[in-house]
């Protein structure tokens, strides 16, 4: 057979005389990359050159074509010669989840067969099984073998503790394998242990008791109301972390926690890199058991309402989120609830399609808390984009309804995944949500805002009293800022 050029970059390369004449390398660069065919528009890997110098798909060529899967016959997700991703991820997935016992796929994980063959990005799917490290391949298959127990117990105690096992267990409480868990209350007990084991026996004790009874407790009752998110649990371990620190140094002081006194607490304080509101849960939980009563801290009145961002300032970061398309598309709907409406950044990730009414003429009512409100029609456009998209989640998983889908199957969207890009924008959200409800309490009495904003009727109060000053006195302080 004759070699003909590469009809893309010329190399000589081992072709009939049909077209398209493509190396393998540029084929795989096609294949890739698809664009809309200038004939039927249709977004498909174009390499049939026309006499008119077009390039065009080979359904308007009339041609079968050279990037259909063998099996499916499909073009998009390549992977392999003649074979999609999600066709190769198919056969591997039978592979792994078949149990040997019956010959098919273990019916207790069918639900993960499921999730993972239809997720959005197949070839990261099969990255996740096949690259070197991992351990997602071998575990799965020893589940669907019944070598491990499909247990929560199996992550407990008979497999390794890390975040690689973390997030095959999030994946079987979100397919409805296993059910739900709380993965880092767990951690936080595991870690616990160790922690305390070189305390002396009355510190071990005071410690357990104040993470177990106090912190722990705390922290399940956020699981049971579905609002336990990472900044609970990294506080909950500094608390943690800053009872041990006191002990140690209590110990070195030739004190105990039940005998430290003021002076002591107020030098350890002074001594210590350690902020006074850190202290703060540990010291009042000392002097309300009764542990130590002769310890507090200096209780400070509550600040007032502060506006630190112009009105002008605040509508430009509308205008931008508004129209800025490098932006990324949740960044942008969770902005401007936050810049328009003054909902915190955490809340509003936690937001459901529940709370997003399209109304059959086209109107767009969300209901932040109790009360629905009227979307202007630009955010609104972007509200039902956002709803009808996948976020960061690779795999629908459990029928979940989050507005903003996480990473990890099931979980909604990290708050430090929408804060970071915000604020490399020049949008802070403390400082905008502040103005947002300067804005508003200005023009709604002080219970609707309370409603609209998740804040308690004093908030409200305190916000309404501010809005309510001499605008001067606020010019004035602007000024000086």
């Amino acid at each position: 057979m004759r070699n003909y050029p590469c009809q893309d970059c010329g190399r000589p390369q081992v072709a009939g005389k049909k077209f398209p004449r493509l190396c393998w390398g540029c084929r795989q660069r096609r294949h890739y990359h698809p664009t809309k065919c200038p004939s039927c528009h249709q977004v498909r890997p174009l390499a049939w050159p026309q006499t008119d110098g077009q390039v065009i798909c080979a359904g308007c060529a009339g041609q079968p074509s050279i990037f259909a899967c063998k099996h499916c016959g499909r073009e998009d997700h390549p992977f392999n010669f003649r074979q999609c991703a999600r066709c190769w991820l198919t056969e591997h997935l039978t592979d792994i989840l078949t149990d040997p016992a019956t010959g098919t796929i273990n019916a207790e994980l069918r639900p993960i067969y499921d999730t993972l063959r239809a997720g959005r990005q197949p070839r990261a799917t099969i990255r996740w099984l096949i690259k070197p490290g991992s351990v997602a391949a071998d575990v799965l298959h020893r589940f669907a073998t019944g070598e491990l127990p499909l247990h929560h117990n199996t992550f407990r105690h008979d497999l390794p503790q890390g975040r690689r096992y973390d997030y095959i267990r999030t994946l079987f409480t979100s397919t409805g394998v296993l059910p739900p868990a709380p993965i880092g209350i767990e951690r936080i007990v595991a870690w616990l242990g160790p922690l305390v084991a070189d305390q002396p026996p009355h510190h071990a004790e005071i410690i357990n008791r104040y993470a177990h009874w106090h912190v722990l407790r705390r922290l399940r009752r956020h699981a049971d109301r579905g609002t336990l998110t990472a900044s609970l649990i990294n506080n909950a371990r500094a608390n943690i972390l800053l009872a041990t620190r006191l002990a140690d140094w209590a110990t070195n002081q030739d004190a105990t926690l039940t005998d430290l006194n003021q002076a002591q607490l107020e030098l350890f304080l002074t001594e210590q890199p350690v902020a006074p509101r850190t202290a703060a849960p540990f010291v009042r939980w000392l002097n309300a058991t009764g542990t130590n009563p002769g310890l507090q801290l200096a209780s400070h009145d509550r600040a007032e309402p502060a506006v630190t961002m112009s009105d002008d300032h605040r509508w430009d970061s509308v205008d931008r989120l508004l129209h800025d398309h490098t932006i990324n598309h949740y960044s942008r709907v969770a902005g401007l609830f936050m810049l328009l409406f003054s909902w915190p950044l955490n809340e509003i990730l936690r937001m459901t399609h529940q709370q997003i009414d399209e109304q059959p003429d086209g109107r767009v009512l969300v209901t932040f808390d109790t009360i629905p409100v009227e979307l202007p029609t630009g955010l609104s456009t972007l509200v039902t984009e956002q709803k009808a998209s996948h976020g960061l989640a690779t795999y629908t998983a459990g029928g979940t309804t989050w507005l903003f889908p996480g990473r990890n199957p099931g979980t909604h969207m990290a708050t430090e995944q929408v804060r970071h890009e915000l604020v490399s924008r020049g949008i802070h959200p403390r400082q905008s949500r502040s103005a947002a409800l300067f804005a508003l309490a200005s023009q709604i009495p002080a219970p609707v805002l309370a409603e609209i904003a998740g804040i308690t009727p004093n908030a409200a109060i305190r916000w309404a009293a501010l809005a309510a000053r001499d605008w001067s006195q606020y010019t004035a302080t602007r000024a000086r800022l």
